[in-house]
């Protein structure tokens, strides 16, 4: 689970210092307009990255942030990808994203550079990156960064955003460090604007029904200050967690049942768990009295998608 698991209050000033000097770098560092013009960027962790040149060759380690590229008009850039994004070359693929390499089946024809956890920095070399943008923890930062930090590899380094607002500002990011600044303003106004018609359109319902968000069919959840916590509400639900001041943690079958959700999301990463993931639930004896699973509002959901 690539989650941020676990929330104090140093990670709150890890993330506001963060932020802070990404915001103030928006607005006082350049970026590129031509091929060949100086970029100096940021990361989520505030690092300053400056490029001599508008990146053609990108290493994605985190298959996550591979649609944000394709969407800015650079995924043809991408020369190596993680181990997740292929893991079969065939039908049904039993990639980790079974979703993007339908929509960019190219993806399947780069070569694979590891995972996030475990890159490989050889492979990464050779293909002789312009820029390398990894997943790093924002509860341990340095986590999976630090073996880049013992090389001359240019890397940015991304994480799990906490809010909506964020993963706004995580857009614009990326955007400038690959020369795609007004892309990015363009995409993340739409992003917000289509939250807010949605927002507007779910205030106008009396009800809000209690949701439960259950991880790939099991008892992982999310709590308060994480995006899934933030989207529920802006859809017009509760999340029964929310009183949690955590991220990702379980919750007890006697909590769930106590709670009694009118639905439940099933977050999926493979096209089969769309059906055993849900089957999981409505199977278990210890839920079968719940209101979602009697009215049959269990639904399954792209866990990639919230990532």
């Amino acid at each position: 689970m690539k989650g941020i698991r676990g929330q104090g209050s140093g990670i709150r000033r890890f993330l506001v210092r963060g932020l802070l000097t990404v915001v103030c770098g928006l607005f006082l560092t350049g970026y590129a307009k031509e091929p060949g013009t100086k970029i100096t960027g940021y990361d989520d962790f505030g690092r300053k990255i400056v490029l001599p040149k508008i990146p053609e060759r990108i290493v994605v380690v985190s298959g996550t942030h591979i649609p944000t590229l394709f969407e800015l008009g650079v995924g043809e850039k991408i020369v190596g990808v993680p181990n997740s994004i292929i893991k079969s070359k065939k039908p049904p693929y039993k990639s980790s994203y079974p979703g993007l390499i339908k929509e960019y089946p190219d993806l399947l024809e780069k070569p694979t550079v590891g995972d996030f956890s475990s890159p490989s920095i050889e492979k990464i070399i050779a293909l002789k990156p312009d820029l390398v943008i990894i997943y790093d923890s924002s509860d341990t930062p340095g986590k999976y960064s630090s073996i880049f930090e013992k090389t001359k590899i240019v890397y940015a380094a991304f994480t799990t955003p906490v809010s909506v607002e964020f993963g706004l500002l995580q857009i614009k990011r990326l955007g400038i460090l690959l020369g795609k600044r007004k892309e990015a303003r363009i995409l993340s106004n739409r992003l917000k604007e289509e939250i807010t018609k949605l927002t507007q359109k779910a205030s106008k319902n009396k009800e809000k029904p209690l949701v439960w968000w259950s991880w790939g069919g099991g008892m992982g959840t999310y709590g308060k200050k994480t995006v899934i916590d933030e989207l529920i509400n802006k859809a017009g639900g509760i999340n029964i967690a929310h009183d949690f001041d955590k991220q990702y943690f379980e919750l007890s079958y006697e909590y769930v049942i106590a709670k009694d959700p009118d639905l439940i999301i099933v977050s999926c990463y493979q096209e089969d768990e769309y059906k055993t993931n849900v089957e999981r639930l409505k199977d278990d004896p210890r839920l079968n009295q719940i209101k979602a699973i009697k009215n049959g509002r269990v639904y399954p959901m792209d866990g990639h998608k919230f990532h």
